[in-house]
């Protein structure tokens, strides 16, 4: 319906911050919280807009699992057939959209791997953005920080422009613990959400102006072998993100400031901030008992095995069938860089 949003959800990444959990299973489906985080999200923007008007963008070898969802139209999903981040996804299925909707239409462009409460709030914001988008910007909801974290992307404000919308200085990816200190401390920084807001002849627009692969995909729908073309373009296009690509380098750039909870669940820390904890602050799942231990989460996927746990605390335990991870609360940020040289030991 053309008088209603779009919405594309990226369902591409691995979220290896997730490790070892996503080395079996992908994020959109990941059960930690009882339910399908791409479930959620769909049923979350169903209140604004139609099924026929949300599609999902993700790698192909998700296809058996996603192409099993009754919630989606199976052509209403984009697969790619490698992951090369979000600027090459969201362009591949801006040039499907292209095809079905007018130039004018208000495209949301969302994660799936978020948690929203408040959701008056949430639903406020958006179409606040929905409304920027309207007048030629790329809107994005910028959470206020509570914490300072190296696992967020930070976006930094120049001037409020109207009320609540501000223009922005300049996107900060994933800055080191004292750099995001100081963000918050200076009092002019957002979390970036990962939601961004636009027209799709905007968006088409600033791509054009800033991608430097623009007509390459252009031309792959135009070709008969598009399946070749498509897997040919993927090997030679850099591995890089939406906010890096487009919006550090866009002046058509608006934030909108957003009130609700929000938390991206794509980390362990984050997922311990959003589980039920018991009297010691422990987060566990399965058979496990902890003596005179506080603040700790315990992890099995093997619902059938028992663990003691020892007068620890702040540690991490995560056991899957051929992983296991053991850190403390703050070297949960190392975890990527860790993985690195861990899967270069044991490959």
């Amino acid at each position: 319906m053309q008088d209603k949003p779009i919405i594309l959800i990226l369902c591409g990444g691995r979220s290896l911050r997730l490790w070892p959990l996503c080395e079996c299973k992908s994020k959109n489906f990941l059960d930690i919280f009882g339910f399908s985080p791409l479930e959620l999200t769909i049923k979350r923007f169903r209140k604004i807009t139609t099924s026929d008007n949300i599609f999902l963008v993700a790698n192909e070898r998700e296809k058996d699992a996603l192409l099993k969802l009754k919630s989606i139209k199976r052509e209403n999903i984009f697969f790619e057939p490698e992951s090369k981040n979000t600027a090459a996804a969201i362009l591949f299925s801006l040039n499907h959209l292209k095809q079905k909707f007018a130039p004018d239409q208000v495209l949301i462009i969302s994660p799936v791997d978020h948690l929203i409460k408040e959701k008056k709030e949430f639903y406020d914001a958006l179409k606040k953005t929905i409304l920027v988008a309207k007048e030629g910007w790329i809107s994005t909801l910028g959470i206020q920080p509570d914490a300072p974290t190296p696992n967020f992307g930070y976006i930094q404000i120049e001037e409020e422009v109207e009320k609540g919308i501000f223009s922005i200085k300049k996107f900060v990816e994933k800055p080191s613990r004292p750099a995001a200190e100081e963000l918050i401390r200076r009092g002019n920084s957002f979390y970036n959400s990962g939601m961004f807001v636009s027209r799709l002849s905007t968006l088409d627009k600033e791509y054009k102006k800033y991608y430097p692969y623009y007509n390459d995909f252009l031309g792959i729908f135009k070709k008969d072998a598009y399946e070749n073309a498509l897997r040919s373009l993927y090997g030679k296009i850099e591995d890089s993100p939406f906010d890096k690509t487009i919006m550090e380098k866009t002046t058509s750039a608006r934030l909108v400031k957003a009130s609700f909870f929000w938390q991206d669940f794509g980390t362990w820390h984050a997922i311990y901030e959003s589980l039920p904890k018991d009297k010691s602050g422990n987060v566990k799942r399965g058979k496990v008992f902890i003596h005179n231990g506080n603040n700790n989460l315990v992890y099995l996927n093997n619902l059938k095995k028992n663990v003691l746990v020892v007068g620890l605390e702040d540690v991490f335990f995560i056991d899957t069938e051929n992983y296991t991870l053991i850190t403390n609360r703050r070297n949960l940020d190392n975890l990527k860089s860790a993985l690195k040289e861990f899967k270069t030991k044991f490959k």
